[in-house]
């Protein structure tokens, strides 16, 4: 008798939702109701609620060519020490990728610079598989070098691109953003959609005048930048929502603004349990050590959740948080940056140190997404 019969098609979906990807990959080629199963669009779902729950990682880039990662579970909270090499492991990938655009539902996006054109690609390494992806030109009459456009009359744009999911629709989108350097005017916005796999010029985007800034960060379906304006030089959060393809300014707490204290360019931006966080460096004078004050958005807005104390100097570049740990990597400003993992229960902090001069960091989980996309 076969087994598969014997047990009731829940249970088994059940158990599949709470096993590895890598598990999942191999019981597909055990029968056709596996990889129906399986390969449905709704297992994708509740497989990735499952793995958000056990198996998130904090997942810091040390090295830009090849691209070289380590990892950090929020499970047990060791940090992997051998780091983890992209290249040879996935097909198609080229060892030129130099940077991570973004993480989200176990998907990356990277890109590349050629003296032609910038390249881009949707990655899921649990499962190998690569959407290469053609990057869109503002205009013919635009020529790409060293990472920026040039006009034929002299002016320069830079691009800054999100990368998140539209869960209305289930589609990985990416959105780019061409701004003048001199000026800040936005002169063009495009967003990518992984199921119509085309770009599309957004129509009636509003006339920022906006310096954009890293760090940033997808929560819930929605991408978020820092901004500065060029006409009150005041720092704010832009936010992108995938779904509707629309912009919003937020304001950053008031206390940003009344306290000098608070240094500019010591502050992040993190998601916590689905949630935009925010954590920022208050310079203490007086004290050996700083504080990092996390807030929150709440529906009723800004709520500060908790204060730690810091080593002085060391700037917050990417937070990640669960019921249990805060994972917080840091840069001083000069050496290298350190992983630092605050036990919730215990208050212990631990500082993992990370051989990397300016890292950079995001959240991954594994997931069965692309998994019926072609390369």
């Amino acid at each position: 008798m076969r087994v598969e019969n014997s047990v009731p098609q829940d249970l088994i979906v059940d158990i599949f939702a709470k096993l590895p990807v890598k598990s999942l990959i191999r019981f597909m080629c055990l029968s056709k109701s596996c990889y129906q199963a399986i390969s449905d669009p709704q297992f994708f779902h509740l497989h990735l609620h499952h793995s958000n729950q056990s198996n998130k990682h904090f997942v810091v880039q040390i090295s830009g060519c090849p691209l070289t990662l380590q990892s950090l579970s929020f499970c047990d909270h060791q940090l992997l020490r051998e780091p983890v090499t992209l290249d040879p492991q996935i097909p198609l990938l080229p060892s030129l990728w130099r940077e991570i655009v973004g993480s989200c539902n176990g998907v990356l996006c990277l890109i590349t610079y050629s003296q032609s054109m910038p390249s881009l690609g949707i990655l899921n390494p649990s499962i190998k598989k690569l959407k290469l992806v053609l990057f869109p030109n503002l205009a013919d009459s635009f020529r790409f070098s060293r990472g920026i456009y040039r006009s034929v009359d002299g002016r320069r744009f830079r691009t800054e691109i999100g990368f998140g999911f539209d869960s209305c629709t289930s589609d990985f989108k990416i959105v780019i953003i061409f701004w003048e350097i001199h000026s800040q005017i936005w002169r063009q916005v495009q967003v990518y959609s992984l199921r119509q796999d085309s770009w599309k010029v957004l129509s009636n985007v509003p006339n920022f005048l906006y310096n954009l800034y890293e760090p940033q960060v997808v929560v819930n379906g929605a991408f978020y930048w820092f901004v500065n304006s060029a006409i009150s030089d005041c720092y704010s959060i832009l936010k992108f929502d995938f779904t509707d393809e629309t912009f919003k300014e937020i304001k950053m707490p008031d206390c940003f603004y009344e306290d000098l204290r608070f240094v500019n360019d010591f502050f992040s931006l993190g998601e916590v349990k689905g949630k935009l966080s925010l954590p920022l460096c208050l310079v203490e004078s007086s004290s050996a050590d700083d504080s990092l004050e996390m807030w929150m958005m709440e529906d009723s807005g800004w709520v500060r959740q908790f204060v730690v104390n810091v080593s002085r100097l060391y700037e917050p570049k990417c937070l990640a948080m669960n019921d249990e740990v805060m994972l917080l990597l840091t840069c001083p400003r000069v050496g290298p940056g350190h992983i630092l993992s605050r036990d919730l229960k215990t208050l212990e902090l631990t500082d993992h140190g990370v051989e990397e001069q300016s890292p950079c960091a995001f959240t991954y989980t594994p997931s069965l997404a692309l998994l019926g996309e072609e390369n």
